[in-house]
Parts: C-alpha cells; sequence; structure tokens
C-alpha cells in the first residue's frame, strides 16, 4: 500500500509540472544540450558523493575496521536503493550495509548517525537562507519559507551546540533507544570538521545546480543557484516518491518558473537534466559497488540484522 502511495505521489506530482508542457519544445531544448556541462555536473555529483562518505567517516570517528572505501560503498548503494524503493529505504539500507562491514557497529547506531547528518543539513540550510536574507534575497524563496528555514537551522543549532537534556530524559523513560540516540548526538562532537565537510558539500550542490543548467542555456546569478538548490534538496530528502520523481520536477519549475521568470518549456527542461544527471550517475556507480560487493537487491531488503 506505501509502495502504492508513492507512486501515486509521483504520477500527481509529475501531471502537475508537466500538463503544459510542449514536447517539440522540450525536445529541441535536450538536443542543444552542451555535453561539457553535463560531465562538469557529473563531476561535481562524484565529488558530492566523496563528500558525504568523509562526513560520514568522520561523523562516526572512524571505527578502525572502515576505510573510506565503505562508507563511499554505502553510500552510493544506498542512494541507488532510494532510486528504486519508497520513502528513501535506501537510507535504511545504507546503515545495514556499513554495520555489515563492523559486527560491533549497532545498526540503531548508524541509523542515529543518519538523523545527525540531516541534522547538520538543516544548519547548513539556515546558514545559507540567512546569507541569502543578508544579500537581500529575500524574494527568491518567499519571506515565509525563509523564516520556517532558520526556524528549523534555530533547533537543529541546539542540537549540534546544546547539552542534550531532553535527548538524555528521553533515555531514562525509553533506555531501548540508546544507541539510535548516541548515533544522533554524534553531531556535537567534532563540531568544525563536520559544519566543513558540510559546507563544502552544499557549495558543491550549487555548482552542481550551476553546470546542469548551463547546459540547456539557463543562466542563475549565484543567489539564484543558492535559491534553487536550497528548494529542491529540501524536496529531494522529504520520504514522499522514489528518487524524488515528480516532487523534484515539480520544486524546479516552480522554482525557476514562478519565482524566476523563465519560460515553462525551459524550465521543464531544466528538471528533466537536473533530475536526470543525478539518477544517471547514482544508479550506473550504485549498480556498479552493488556488484563489485557481490550483493543482490533481495539479499539488502531481506537482511534482519537490527
Amino acid at each position: 500500500m506505501k509502495k502504492v502511495l508513492s507512486i501515486g505521489v509521483s504520477l500527481a506530482c509529475l501531471y502537475l509540472a508537466f500538463q503544459q508542457v510542449n514536447l517539440l519544445e522540450v525536445f529541441t531544448a535536450l538536443s542543444n544540450t552542451n555535453l561539457s556541462y553535463i560531465i562538469a555536473a557529473l563531476i561535481v555529483t562524484a565529488i558530492t558523493f566523496l563528500l558525504r562518505a568523509l562526513r560520514w567517516r568522520t561523523l562516526l570517528k572512524s571505527p578502525r575496521y572502515l576505510s573510506l572505501q565503505h562508507y563511499s560503498s554505502s553510500t552510493h548503494i544506498g542512494y541507488f536503493l532510494n532510486n528504486i524503493l519508497p520513502f528513501r529505504a535506501g537510507d535504511i539500507f545504507r546503515a545495514k550495509l556499513l554495520s555489515n562491514h563492523d559486527k560491533d557497529i549497532k545498526l540503531s547506531y548508524l541509523i542515529g548517525s543518519l538523523v545527525g547528518e540531516k541534522i547538520i543539513d538543516l544548519w547548513v540550510v539556515g546558514l545559507f537562507s540567512m546569507v541569502l536574507i543578508l544579500l537581500g534575497y529575500t524574494n527568491l524563496l518567499g519571506v515565509q519559507f525563509v523564516l520556517a528555514v532558520i526556524a528549523i537551522s534555530f533547533v537543529s543549532s541546539l542540537i549540534i551546540f546544546g547539552r542534550h537534556s531532553l535527548s538524555n530524559k528521553l533515555l531514562i523513560s525509553f533506555p531501548v533507544l540508546t544507541n539510535f540516540v548516541r548515533g544522533y548526538k554524534l553531531v556535537s562532537e567534532n563540531k568544525m570538521r563536520l559544519l566543513s565537510w558540510s559546507i563544502l558539500l552544499w557549495i558543491s550542490f550549487v555548482a552542481y545546480v550551476i553546470f546542469s543548467l548551463k547546459a540547456i542555456g539557463i543562466i542563475l546569478t549565484l543567489q539564484q543557484a543558492l535559491g534553487l538548490t536550497i528548494i529542491s534538496s529540501i524536496v529531494t530528502s522529504l520520504p514522499i516518491a522514489p528518487a524524488a520523481i515528480g516532487t523534484y520536477h515539480l520544486a524546479v519549475i516552480y522554482c525557476l518558473h514562478n519565482l524566476y521568470g523563465f519560460n515553462l518549456e525551459l524550465a521543464q527542461t531544466g528538471a528533466i537534466v537536473m533530475h536526470s544527471i543525478f539518477l544517471l550517475y547514482s544508479i550506473i556507480v550504485g549498480y556498479i559497488y552493488l556488484v563489485s560487493e557481490n550483493l543482490n537487491i533481495g539479499s539488502i531488503v531481506n537482511d534482519n540484522k537490527n
């Protein structure tokens, strides 16, 4: 039922995103794509995966039996699974895969660390939103949206820089959550390195947006690229549709057409290109890692380690 609901959401969003599409104009724009910018976007995508692996290793304080290759493999396969499974289930299997390389690390601890990653990302989103405000570009996102993001960033700051008094009280009532809470509390340790990796990661997201859209002739200002990065990344992280199909396209089209004033067909083409480059990379490289680990989708999904 959940899978049907997820696919239904994707189809509904795709319909809303492309109900007025002029296929001829879209195909014309795609046929004139600048291949050099596509390659640049693919390279940047590879860099983002490396930065994700480095940040996760830093977050977990580099356990002795885990190499950067283990983090990279688990991350790539996890995102590969996100493309075919609903509700971002690949994130859970990403933790499973890493735990298989070190039997002493609890799965719940690793899942908690991935929650910690989300907390860091929310903090960076808030930071970038405040940069837009200071530059006077609140109209790019809308005042209400910016205020909501800053509020979320404030809460994430309390978790990163606070004393975890709430989680400590929670453990008194629910000691079974000990490993999970230990995992997400890692964000308050080694803060400067974690935030440095995160800021570099988000800068690479902005570069990806710039390169992939330049491939079809859409030139954004740095502020516009930053705004689109924030909106598209938030939508992508929502556990709704597999591979964020439909939801991502709708968000990109809304930003490019409604907020930035690009014509609808060009905005629709931009959404297709931005989504397709990442999808192409994550599926191909994720599958290569899957094969290199002698795994298949069935063996991962049916792994009952907890």
